[in-house]
């Protein structure tokens, strides 16, 4: 019987990696998989729990009474980025690290933004859909070369962003708390107030994670302050955008489009953007490339057995 049981309920957890799981298994690790749907449905769920070392988590969350079921848990480790759906703090309480995998994906959400960002401008959804039903006609579209892009969080995901976005020659305004000089310098990124770069762009890219300092930091005023030519697009966390206020701003056609990859609730069942024919929706599909999700278990595998060796993961996060 293997020493140690690692649980995961992340789907993607060594699917695109062979050697993510060759690495449990030559440190002694069963790894149990479970859907994420199947966690509060299953009657042995908390069996599994009690038996597990280490639990990979994937969309769902993780709560204080989970951990109370877990004597044996050394660490709770994201399949990805954000672990705004992890008790962080009551893992602290309980001697529990907590981890996670920046950086793996920002190539990947990035292709995505900038990917929405000419589906929006060029309405390429739409247009598929129409003809499609036998509609052959020009559908105007709006440029994005020499446009300008707002970037909001210029984070790994924002920076990679950027260096796309600078192949179409787009003038970029960037606004975070924390600046990278020599990056900005070399592809001229004018750090601005959230104001100014949300008043002067043409795309707004969103890249901040999700704290209650940026909880609902767009809001009415801000989509009152947005050109009505202009598009957001959001790849970071549904609850950075006040979801009512952005659904007035399209319904009421005060901005030009949306494009949404997260949603403050996911997944998002007869969410009111769905009437609206100028927004996308994709289904929080940013960080899923084969690549990346393979690049992803990799560490993930690699801070399992470093904390069940004593070891630190490769990426702690403290509350």
């Amino acid at each position: 019987m293997a020493a140690y049981t690692v649980l995961s309920t992340s789907p993607t957890f060594t699917k695109y990696s062979a050697y993510s799981a060759r690495l449990l298994e030559e440190n002694d690790c069963r790894l149990v998989m479970i859907s994420p749907n199947e966690i509060r449905q299953r009657e042995d769920f908390k069996t599994i729990l009690a038996e597990a070392d280490a639990w990979v988590v994937g969309i769902n969350k993780v709560y204080a009474e989970d951990m109370d079921s877990a004597p044996k848990l050394k660490l709770i480790i994201k399949h990805g980025t954000g672990v705004d759906s992890i008790d962080v703090k009551a893992a602290a309480e309980r001697g529990i690290t907590v981890a996670n995998t920046p950086g793996t994906n920002a190539s990947a959400v990035a292709d995505l933004a900038f990917g929405l960002i000419l589906a929006s401008a060029r309405q390429i959804v739409s247009a598929d859909k129409r003809t499609r039903q036998g509609f052959w006609g020009p559908i105007i579209g709006q440029d994005v070369f020499g446009k300008t892009l707002g970037v909001l969080g210029l984070g790994q995901i924002g920076r990679a962003l950027i260096q796309r976005a600078k192949g179409f020659e787009m003038n970029i305004l960037g606004y975070d708390v924390v600046h990278n000089a020599e990056f900005e310098i070399q592809y001229g990124v004018q750090a601005a107030s959230l104001e100014a770069v949300i008043a002067n762009s043409d795309y707004i890219s969103v890249h901040l994670p999700l704290f209650d300092s940026t909880r609902n930091i767009l809001s009415h005023k801000e989509f009152e302050l947005m050109k009505s030519t202009a598009f957001i697009i959001n790849t970071s966390r549904g609850g950075v955008v006040d979801e009512q206020a952005l659904y007035e701003a399209l319904s009421k056609n005060k901005i030009a489009g949306a494009a949404l990859d997260v949603f403050s609730i996911e997944p998002p069942v007869k969410s009111s953007f769905f009437e609206l024919d100028n927004v996308i929706v994709t289904p929080h599909m940013g960080a899923y490339t084969g690549g990346t999700m393979g690049a992803i278990s990799d560490i993930v595998s690699e801070s399992i057995v470093n904390v069940l060796n004593g070891k630190s993961p490769l990426s702690e996060v403290k509350p």
